[in-house]
């Protein structure tokens, strides 16, 4: 349950944010890798209504940060998107990334179960 804490931070935001402001894609690798891996273990646990919830609660914040800070934030840097569609995109860049690792990591716990070593 802590783990699924973590996607309290609002990593849609992020990555773009720490892009226009320091000119690093450490905020996308951050939020690719970090989901990625955050998805395939909680997969992996068996809470997957903690993935769903979760990327919604990230969604939500990320996206409420981008409509609060408004028009000035990027100030041009992501022509055409604005800030909000900038963070549906991500988020959605985010789904495509997390689908495959979290059927991934459901199949392979099933194969273990299937051949007895669960437990191991």
């Amino acid at each position: 349950m802590k783990r699924a804490l973590l996607y309290l931070i609002p990593f849609a935001w992020l990555g773009p944010y720490l892009d226009w402001k320091e000119g690093s894609i450490l905020g996308y690798a951050l939020f690719l890798f970090g989901f990625g891996g955050l998805s395939y273990s909680l997969a992996r646990s068996g809470k997957p209504k903690y993935i769903v919830t979760g990327n919604m609660a990230s969604f939500v914040i990320s996206y409420a940060i981008a409509l609060s800070v408004g028009e000035g934030y990027g100030e041009g840097y992501f022509n055409p998107l604005t800030a909000s569609q900038l963070v549906v995109g991500v988020s959605v860049l985010n789904l495509v990334v997390q689908i495959p690792i979290v059927m991934n990591a459901i199949q392979n716990k099933v194969m273990k179960k299937e051949l007895g070593e669960e437990g191991r």
